[in-house]
């Protein structure tokens, strides 16, 4: 099986099946996938998603993301369910900047603060995106933000946690948005290096900006740090905070581990 499902449209769509638990057991492939934004998908894509035989898209984008960029594309019959999570005041913060080409003030651990405030602010969403994906009836679920990387990869690290996954192995996958996402990313930069630089007529320099589209392991641990610190383990956060029961842990681990 591959991690990796080549799209047109989303360069970080993956499946999490594979990974090793810490009682011998193996996330199945198949049954749960994570992603960025579904709506620039090509037919071709969603096509795929159909052999995929995916029931299920939860999305995390806020309704104005949804707005601008498009709904999700799935295939038919498939369920669009909606756990918005607002995209917080980080491109608020970029814009005037870009329109200045002057980034100094952009925070350098913004990352890190999102990740610390989907603990936070978010418990509902993502104890709804768990008990979702429990219900066998939605399965082949695919849960995405617009990069995939920090709303879905925090969803990610909840998902494995919840089946088992060692804290190590969660941020290896969250990690590799930055080998599915380089060419996008570069991109990115290239772009904001012409319009800023075209704006001042000056050399611009971007690696704050870079620090917004690379996810470095600091930032999945801020989230780490925050859940110890208000629950004290991932167990306590899990079953309380997100409020999946012993239970719900045992009935998701059987149906998603082999």
């Amino acid at each position: 099986m591959k991690r990796h499902v080549p799209l047109a449209g989303q360069p970080n769509f993956r499946d999490l099946g594979g990974y090793a638990t810490a009682d011998g057991r193996k996330v199945r492939w198949g049954r749960v996938f994570r992603s960025g934004e579904l709506s620039q998908l090509t037919d071709d894509d969603v096509a795929v998603l159909g052999e995929l035989g995916i029931k299920t898209v939860v999305d995390l984008r806020s309704p104005e993301e949804v707005q601008a960029r498009g709904e999700s594309r799935a295939p038919e019959g498939a369920t669009t369910v909606r756990l918005p999570i607002a995209s917080g005041d980080m491109f608020s913060k970029v814009v005037p900047m870009l329109l200045e080409g002057d980034f100094s003030q952009l925070p350098e651990n913004l990352l890190e603060r999102v990740n610390r405030a989907l603990v936070r602010d978010c418990a509902v969403q993502y104890g709804d995106l768990l008990r979702t994906l429990l219900d066998a009836s939605n399965r082949p679920l695919v849960f995405h933000c617009t990069q995939g990387k920090d709303r879905a990869g925090f969803g990610a690290a909840m998902v494995l946690s919840a089946l088992g996954v060692s804290w190590e192995v969660v941020v290896e996958d969250y990690l590799l948005s930055n080998v599915y996402r380089k060419q996008d990313n570069e991109k990115m930069l290239g772009m904001v290096r012409q319009f800023a630089g075209g704006r001042n007529g000056q050399t611009v320099d971007v690696s704050k900006i870079e620090a917004l589209l690379v996810v470095k392991p600091d930032s999945i641990h801020a989230a780490h740090a925050e859940i110890r610190s208000r629950h004290g383990d991932m167990h306590t956060f899990l079953t309380g905070a997100l409020g999946l029961g012993g239970e719900s842990l045992d009935e998701l681990r059987e149906h998603l581990l082999e």
